[in-house]
């Protein structure tokens, strides 16, 4: 045999175990791919994107078991984080019969303002984000009123998981992870008809194998109180945010002058006071929301007597004293109403999203606004020309495309239509 032939075969031997024969690739690559160590492959997955892992996993059978691991799946979305890859925002379009979920690179908006920016959309029908957290949406079908589904989804995958039905309306909610348990879970205060009235309590969903719908008992009765529940002012605060912190990981909702929020691991609930507004001018209740700016909830007031929006940061977790005032936004004609603070790149720009739909960059160092737009003619988007004047209570995600799926889970859901759609041709004119 020849010594060169030899060489090889002992190499195919001994990296056999590994999975390394690549179909598409010639003998001398497949030669030099197998000589790399384990460590040096997987440092080489972990720093490419979550589209090209995704396709990779087809490649053999020791790169799919390996992209597959939660330890791999773990590492690679906090390299994610930490800005590997810019965030992607999701949004609804429209919270009623038609419309659907839409998203779009933080990336396209920050570093070209001046061009519209292209979304991806997906699907078509009633469905209400209640939140996001490590890659996945977490939604309910919003069609119905007296019932609905939780439903998990990775938009990167494809992977999606539909709870069992539960009646009622939901009216507080919220999704994120427990680190305790290691799971995801889905917690609303549900609001049902019965022969005695209507019913209220507070229940939560834990994404496995065999779960179901549980009672969580000692709620605070401004979650269940029917008045916050259908106060208009409430509406935007009614989807909790999640927050992952040293102390716990937490579900917060800002309730008047308060912010109630549930503990995912022990499920108990808390509460601490929102930044002191007791300035002259500060509008206390009307369009105030949550956010998570640098992984520190953050909540943005509208203050009328000096004419600027107030962006406060918490800067240690449920420590009332440690509120600070990150930044300050004039008022502009092209802004009314609630603003959104979504993101801060490295390049200390805030990105927000006005209630009218506008997104808005407002430089940190020197106060400065750019203006980028969505490109409503990229998404077939014909039947909601009127978006762009109201968006209701609409609230944007923002997510790191990831590869995580809770464990033991596999997709059930076939009904759902969550996939791509294409929008139309442009025709000549």
């Amino acid at each position: 045999m020849d010594k060169h032939m030899q060489i090889e075969n002992n190499d195919a031997k001994r990296n056999a175990w590994r999975g390394l024969e690549l179909v598409s690739c010639s003998r001398a690559r497949t030669r030099q791919l197998a000589d790399l160590s384990e460590e040096m492959i997987m440092e080489i997955l972990l720093r490419l994107p979550t589209r090209t892992l995704a396709s990779l996993k087809s490649v053999c059978r020791s790169w799919r078991n390996l992209i597959s691991t939660p330890d791999f799946t773990r590492n690679h979305l906090r390299r994610s984080c930490l800005r590997l890859t810019p965030p992607r925002i999701a949004y609804c379009t429209y919270d009623g019969c038609y419309g659907g979920i839409e998203s779009f690179f933080e990336q396209s908006v920050s570093e070209n303002p001046s061009e519209p920016t292209k979304v991806a959309r997906f699907s078509r029908g009633g469905y209400r984000i209640v939140g996001s957290c490590d890659g996945l949406l977490c939604f309910f079908d919003s069609d119905a009123d007296d019932h609905m589904h939780a439903i998990l989804w990775n938009p990167c995958t494809g992977f999606i998981f539909q709870s069992p039905q539960i009646s009622g309306k939901p009216c507080f909610s919220g999704f994120g992870y427990d680190h305790l348990s290691d799971t995801y879970k889905f917690y609303a205060t549900i609001r049902k008809k019965v022969p005695s009235g209507v019913e209220s309590s507070a229940r939560i969903y834990t994404f496995g194998l065999t779960s179901s719908w549980r009672r969580i008992d000692d709620t605070p009765s401004n979650l269940l109180c029917a008045r916050t529940a259908y106060d208009p002012f409430m509406a935007d605060n009614m989807k909790g945010v999640f927050l992952s912190s040293s102390k716990a990981c937490t579900i917060n909702w800002c309730v008047y002058d308060v912010v109630v929020y549930f503990d995912l691991g022990i499920e108990t609930y808390g509460r601490f006071t929102l930044p002191d507004r007791n300035s002259d001018g500060f509008y206390l209740t009307h369009f105030t929301r949550l956010y998570v700016l640098r992984d520190c909830l953050s909540i943005c007031y509208e203050h009328r007597k000096t004419q600027r929006w107030i962006v406060w940061q918490m800067k240690e977790y449920g420590e009332a004293k440690s509120w600070i005032i990150l930044t300050t936004i004039s008022f502009h004609p092209q802004l009314y109403y609630a603003l959104q603070p979504l993101y801060i790149p490295e390049s200390d720009v805030l990105l927000v999203m006005s209630r009218s739909f506008k997104l808005v960059l407002c430089n940190l160092i020197d106060g400065s606004i750019d203006f980028s737009v969505i490109d409503s003619s990229s998404n077939d988007m014909e039947y909601c020309l009127y978006l762009f004047g109201y968006s209701g209570s609409r609230r944007a995600y923002v997510y790191h495309e990831s590869l995580v799926s809770p464990n033991g889970l596999q997709s059930n859901s076939s009904k759902m239509l969550l996939s791509f759609i294409k929008p139309k041709p442009k025709t000549q004119s």
